[in-house]
């Protein structure tokens, strides 16, 4: 961390709303919260399957492209469904490197790289490993978009062998059953750092935990029971032998809150403790209480929605989804209603999955494969965030919009502070001309830090915030424009502070004054020079309409 990041002094909350501001709450807070009474229903709904199937297991070294996600917001993992040898590939939404990246370049523009402005990066690798799963036949791997349940199914001479894998929200775990009839399981649990970190086992629990240079902790466990058979520990891994079901709990996290006066980080957290606690508490529940509790909260989210575009035929229905998306794409191809509404519901299920308690969804959501993700997995504020929840109000899932709006809020106070430090350095090419700056505006890339990263995008508060208002649009939540009132108020400041007069002649002759906006430019299109351009015109005008709308509502 640079002389200029340890000098900068995060304001707090309270400071920065300042007394007798609007009352503001944060909605589903990212921390790595400490365990709560879980209610465990009765039953859990039924649907029909809507599956996306495929006849072999996915590649570990393509597992980006072949691994099926699954995700409860703030967890999320990739996994290849391999039955020798499963790939888990964990992710937490908030193990970021980087920091407030408050030093401009000499360009005045923000440094973008991954010691500074950091990136979103792996927490752990799990591997199981079943050695004797050998001469496999009747192989299946699927998602069942309606009920959140990864699966693959395959025989081993007359024994039927089944594992499912899931992400719980209310458990906050991630489990991996496996069930067999003929048969039995013996092999290993192996959970990997990818950080240089040394697991240690006991028992039956694996755990590793470190800090990254940041100063961010972060720990991850995984446990296994079984049921018949011996579990133990083996060196740094866990071993089950001759069981007939085995039940892998895998959980972690980092110490990160969302709160800049705090740095965004609680010293007092142990992330391996809390996930330790939260692995042993979900691996003692009976394992079809876990999947029914898991089930039903997916579900209220989920069957808010239903599309209906027509009845695919049964030959279409027998192909398996890479078969049936080349057949869909093929020239002259007829129309597969369901296998194209499958496409709206995988969208709204990568945002159940993606978007619930835990930071927004970013470039790659909660699913990596790897630490030097492409732009760092971060936040592109022109057009890839917004963008990112589209989808969410018009397919039922507002709720899921929450970690979007959070995050702004979260992070306003360092955008403000760093807008007003920084943004007139005469070095920016678009710094306002009237030597002037007020409110807060950001950067075409944000960090969970506060952090700013490549050219400032003036324009950019206000597509956030218009993105902010349309979700208030939908919900027509009064508390909710309460909220994220500040964030408009401080956008407009902005553009007051900014913008200029120019003289303009209509078609009869007639001159006038109007207000422009300054230098700047069409991101990642241009020119830089532009005074006026429509990109921001267009932008800021929606915002002070918007912001009179919240004004007067309020």
């Amino acid at each position: 961390m640079s002389d200029s990041d340890r000098s900068f002094r995060f304001p707090s909350r309270r400071a920065f709303l300042g007394a007798g501001g609007a009352l503001l709450a944060l909605g589903a807070l990212p921390e790595f919260r400490p365990p709560a009474a879980i209610a465990r229903p009765a039953t859990a709904p039924t649907a029909t399957p809507n599956t996306l199937w495929y006849r072999v297991p996915g590649a570990e070294a393509k597992i980006i492209e072949e691994g099926l996600p699954i995700g409860n917001g703030r967890l999320g993992a990739l996994a290849t469904g391999d039955p020798a040898h499963d790939a888990l590939y964990v992710v937490d939404s908030t193990l970021w490197t980087g920091g407030l990246n408050a030093a401009l370049g000499s360009d005045g523009q923000f440094p973008y790289d991954a010691e500074n402005f950091g990136t979103l990066s792996l927490l752990a690798k799990a591997y199981l490993q079943l050695p004797d799963h050998t001469g496999v036949s009747d192989y299946r791997r699927e998602l069942d978009l309606a009920n959140g349940v990864v699966a693959a199914t395959y025989r081993i001479g007359s024994a039927q062998y089944r594992r499912e894998l899931y992400c719980s929200h209310p458990d906050d775990v991630t489990v991996l059953r496996l069930t067999q009839t003929g048969g039995s399981y013996t092999g290993r649990v192996v959970l990997a750092g990818t950080h240089g970190e040394t697991p240690q086992a006991s028992g039956p629990v694996a755990a590793f935990s470190g800090t990254l240079p940041n100063g961010l902790a972060y720990g991850a466990v995984a446990t296994v029971t079984a049921v018949g058979g011996a579990v133990a520990a083996d060196g740094s891994d866990v071993t089950f032998t001759g069981c007939r079901e085995v039940l892998v709990v895998v959980c972690g996290g980092t110490n990160y809150t969302a709160d800049a006066s705090t740095g965004f980080m609680d010293p007092a957290l142990d992330p391996t403790a809390r996930a330790q606690t939260k692995a042993l508490a979900a691996a003692a529940v009976d394992p079809d209480i876990l999947r029914r509790t898991h089930v039903a909260d997916y579900h209220s989210l989920y069957d808010r929605f239903t599309v209906d575009l027509g009845r695919s035929s049964k030959a279409q229905r027998a192909l398996d989804t890479p078969s049936r998306l080349a057949a869909r794409g093929a020239t002259g191809a007829l129309a597969d209603p369901e296998l194209e509404a499958s496409y709206l519901q995988f969208g709204r299920y990568l945002m159940i999955t993606g978007s619930r308690t835990g930071v927004p969804l970013n470039l790659q959501g909660l699913w990596l494969d790897r630490n030097d993700p492409a732009w760092m997995a971060d936040y592109h504020t022109d057009i890839n965030v917004q963008m990112n929840y589209w989808l969410s109000d018009r397919a039922g899932l507002g709720d899921c919009y929450d970690a979007y709006a959070d995050y702004i809020l979260a992070q306003l106070p360092c955008w403000t502070e760093q807008t007003q430090k920084v943004f007139n350095d005469s070095r920016n090419w678009f710094h306002n001309s009237s030597g002037q700056v007020a409110g807060w505006t950001t950067a075409i890339s944000t960090n969970i830090f506060g952090g700013l990263g490549w050219w400032w995008h003036p324009a950019g508060n206000a597509w956030l915030c218009n993105s902010l208002y349309d979700h208030y649009a939908y919900t027509q939540d009064v508390a909710f424009v309460r909220k994220i009132y500040p964030m408009l108020k401080g956008a407009c400041q902005f553009w007051e502070a900014r913008l200029i007069t120019t003289t303009v002649t209509d078609p009869d002759g007639s001159t006038r004054e109007v207000l422009i906006d300054d230098s700047d430019w069409s991101p990642e299109q241009g020119p830089t020079t532009a005074k006026g351009i429509t990109y921001a015109q267009e932008l800021v005008w929606q915002l002070f309409g918007n912001y009179a709308l919240a004004a007067a509502l309020l």
